[in-house]
């Protein structure tokens, strides 16, 4: 993932770089290596580029979102927003490919290799001290949060954050996860939905309303006040169905630790 965004990322590679560095750093801490030293300089590189990825990955669902808005009344909005993302989209691109071409000469190859290491030794420790991620620990605070039901745009932000820890542990887990992942990835989906669009008007407002009379503007508040809705609907059911597999799995053997290279692209693919 970090040699195809050395020079000119595009938006596949800039998402799955995005997921990738997101799985590895669940899996740490489920496993209980996150704290270690070298974990904890590998991923101290890890966080430089995962903000710089942001960047870019913000900008690329912006760009879909808006190209999905096909109304006469505001092609020239369009317009203006679309000029203002892709010239917005190759400056960060450039300073995300300058970041990874750097460090990948310099501190990533060490420090990679040394995480490496520590994952591997966690997990062939010998049977009897093999550390198993323990989805019940990983899903309760997740549940609480979900109880609250006060979901607001500060709430729901950190619960879509929230739903993709939980889904990356869930995957983690192997066979365990695959039925607490099919209830998690719609979820994901729509409250992602919802952000993408809540970014695309907080953009408009930057670019558009120092202009007046712009009916993109109108447009834009609609689309987030339904995606807000439909993320809301996706939690209905959620607690119900997430402690019912939680219950089930309880007389379940655990599966395997690690996924292998093909399922975690895979994954990632999803």
């Amino acid at each position: 993932m970090l040699r195809a965004n050395r020079t000119s990322p595009d938006a596949k590679a800039v998402h799955q770089l995005r997921t990738t560095v997101r799985r590895i750093e669940t899996f740490a801490g489920s496993v209980g290596v996150s704290e270690g030293k070298a974990f904890a300089r590998f991923q101290k590189l890890l966080a430089e580029i995962f903000d710089k990825a942001g960047k870019v990955r913000d900008l690329d669902v912006q760009l879909d979102a808006l190209n999905t808005i096909s109304l006469p009344s505001v092609e020239d909005d369009k317009v203006l927003m679309h000029n203002y993302l892709q010239r917005q989209r190759v400056k960060r691109s450039r300073k995300l490919a300058a970041t990874v071409e750097a460090e990948m000469v310099k501190r990533i190859p060490k420090r990679q290799r040394k995480a490496k290491a520590a994952l591997l030794q966690a997990v062939k420790a010998g049977p009897s001290a093999r550390p198993v991620i323990d989805l019940k620990k990983e899903i309760a605070p997740f549940l609480e949060k979900l109880r609250a039901n006060n979901f607001d745009t500060q709430t729901l932000h950190e619960l879509r954050l929230d739903v993709k820890h939980v889904r990356y542990a869930a995957e983690a887990s192997g066979e365990r996860g695959e039925e607490i992942v099919a209830i998690l990835k719609p979820v994901q989906d729509a409250i992602g939905t919802w952000h993408d669009w809540l970014n695309l008007i907080d953009t408009a407002d930057k670019v558009l309303v120092p202009m007046h009379g712009h009916p993109l503007m109108t447009t834009l508040r609609s689309k987030v006040r339904a995606r807000f809705n439909d993320a809301i609907a996706s939690l209905k059911s959620l607690d119900e169905r997430l402690t019912e597999v939680l219950q089930g799995d309880e007389a379940k053997k655990p599966g395997p630790v690690l996924l292998t290279a093909n399922k975690m692209l895979a994954a990632n693919a999803g």
